[in-house]
């Protein structure tokens, strides 16, 4: 059995039974042990699975994890999208992009793009951008938070309200169906929708672990963005709720 077959059968046996233990699967499948660890140790680097002693689960959807291991999981995928957004960017472009680990990637898939005024609350992506000469990164003042350096707040939301650009790329915990583009905090929900009213366009991010899942805070519907920038094909029901809504959807290579 191939490898991207092992992986499908481990997902699928995940989200049936809840948990998977290692040496019955290994034993069905007629592989070693130590193959369905290296598959799980990949799906998990993907953020499809969380391991666990003996086997793996299914990651909690309201859960946040660290900083560090949201820019581990599905790293490819998130540069991929990064490169697929730069694609999108004029020379001379006004950005004004939010914080999260898939814009962390996009704005270095931006450093080769001239001329850009951006306006963000991330550290990150304000780091990676200013240092050509012939950019203007404008960092939104406010109170950090400890896990990525994001400016949140009422005073943030007051230094965005000055711009008006013709990109916002904005990052989201889920996207759904039904539920629309979802955040892990209140105050990250308040800052996008901020963002999404200061541009003329609005490009919404996010990498296959995040599509057709829930998170604790509403940001939008999917009709307050205009086009979609992902790594994998969308499931059926998210495609069908973009489509209604009129967003173009860009899958990156």
């Amino acid at each position: 059995m191939e490898k991207s077959q092992r992986h499908a059968l481990i997902l699928q046996r995940i989200t049936r039974d809840g948990i998977l233990a290692v040496a019955p699967v290994a034993s069905e499948i007629g592989v070693s042990e130590e193959t369905i660890r290296r598959d799980i140790k990949e799906m998990e680097r993907q953020g499809l699975v969380r391991r666990r002693h003996g086997g793996a689960e299914l990651p909690d959807p309201l859960a946040e994890p660290s900083w560090q291991e949201r820019m581990r999981s599905n790293a490819v995928g998130k540069c991929a999208i990064g490169h697929a957004v730069a694609r999108l960017v004029r020379p001379g472009d006004s950005l004004l992009i939010d914080a999260g680990t898939t814009n962390t990637f996009v704005a270095q898939a931006l450093k080769d793009v001239s001329n850009l005024t951006v306006v963000t609350n991330s550290t990150d992506v304000a780091r990676a951008l200013a240092f050509r000469p012939d950019n203007d990164v404008y960092m939104a003042g406010g109170r950090l938070t400890s896990d990525d350096g994001a400016s949140l707040g009422q005073s943030a939301i007051a230094f965005i309200a000055a711009f008006r650009v013709r990109l916002a790329i904005i990052s989201a915990a889920a996207v759904h169906a039904t539920d629309g583009i979802m955040a892990h905090k209140a105050a990250e929900a308040e800052f996008t929708r901020a963002a999404m009213g200061r541009a003329d366009h609005v490009i919404l991010v996010a990498d296959r672990t995040k599509l057709d899942r829930t998170a604790v805070v509403r940001v939008a519907g999917l009709n307050a963005v205009q086009t979609f920038v992902t790594d994998a094909s969308v499931p059926e029901s998210l495609a069908e709720a973009l489509a209604s809504a009129g967003v173009t959807t860009v899958i990156a290579d």
